[in-house]
């Protein structure tokens, strides 16, 4: 019966060890299904964030263009000034407000109905930076620019860091893929093991005749080989209960300190008894170390407690 019973926790675990090989094998599947296309997606936003950040940086030195209108360093602010005022303060759907051109990209604003606006930057791809409530004049405007203009590197490296990842990714899923699982055969032969030796367990226990093939202790032996001569890696564990981190309720701290204090009591009483003429010591001197501070809510459930049973409070 021991053996019988350690089979089938084994073929538990083995059972466990399948069903997440074939949970992997899904994911496996998804993955390569679906990698490819997020690949592709990367490569071609890396490519057009590398073609606008080459135009940002030849331009660099061009003037800003307030709609068709060139402007200096100096001019920009006060004549992208005049077309901010012109823009609506509310709107009822998002709307996008082309403004000029920032280093020869298309720049502009998107009109929220209920949040602020953002800042767009247009190129092969279009770029945003949101404004915030209290600055959405033309200096945040062109600030949000800079800083779109500036962020194509930093861009182009996060992109480049996803890609390497999603690559690998794939890689390893395809390695995967279709790999069967390594327990098969000791699992089917473990369960016909196990299934053979439950058979004769009940046929003896029911007091059948002799029945043809080995015996129950042969099949234990033999399960005993096949257990010894197959390693298997451990079945995943659950994560163990989180110990909690609450402090003590205050139930529990007044009721360990009432049971501290009857057995406190009572060993007193007994000391006192061949000593009736002995003078007590005060009541403070005996609980001062033994007692923790209490709280007033404690200090009144007690005091409760000893009004009950006829006992002056202290």
């Amino acid at each position: 019966m021991l053996t019988l019973a350690e089979a089938d926790a084994e073929l538990q675990r083995l059972t466990l060890l399948k069903k997440n090989h074939l949970d992997e094998q899904y994911v496996a599947r998804r993955s390569v299904r679906d990698l490819p296309g997020t690949i592709a997606s990367l490569n071609e936003r890396l490519g057009k964030l590398m073609a606008d950040e080459t135009t940002a940086t030849e331009h660099a030195s061009d003037p800003t263009k307030i709609g068709s209108r060139p402007c200096g360093r100096d001019d920009a602010p006060a004549v992208l000034g005049g077309k901010l005022d012109a823009l609506p303060k509310n709107v009822r759907d998002t709307t996008r407000v082309p403004l000029g051109t920032y280093r020869s990209l298309r720049f502009g604003l998107v009109l929220h109905p209920q949040f602020p606006p953002d800042v767009y930057l247009e190129g092969a791809i279009i770029r945003q930076s949101g404004l915030s409530r209290e600055h959405q004049g033309p200096r945040a405007v062109l600030n949000a620019l800079e800083r779109l203009a500036g962020g194509y590197a930093s861009e182009c490296d996060r992109v480049r860091r996803d890609l390497s990842i999603a690559e690998s990714q794939l890689r390893d899923y395809q390695a995967r893929l279709g790999k069967p699982f390594t327990h098969e055969t000791y699992l089917s032969d473990l369960t016909g093991l196990r299934d053979q030796l439950k058979s004769k367990l009940s046929a003896t226990g029911h007091g059948s005749g002799e029945e043809e093939g080995p015996g129950a202790s042969e099949l234990a032996e033999r399960i005993k080989a096949l257990k010894a001569a197959n390693s298997v890696e451990g079945a995943p564990q659950r994560v163990g209960q989180r110990q909690s981190s609450a402090a003590e309720p205050v139930t529990a701290r007044i009721r360990r300190r009432q049971g501290g204090n009857t057995a406190s009591d009572q060993a007193i009483e007994s000391d006192a008894a061949p000593e009736a003429g002995a003078a007590q010591p005060p009541a403070s001197s005996q609980n001062s170390s033994a007692e923790l501070p209490m709280t007033f809510r404690e200090r009144i459930l007690r005091e409760r407690q000893r009004n009950d049973a006829g006992t002056s409070p202290p």
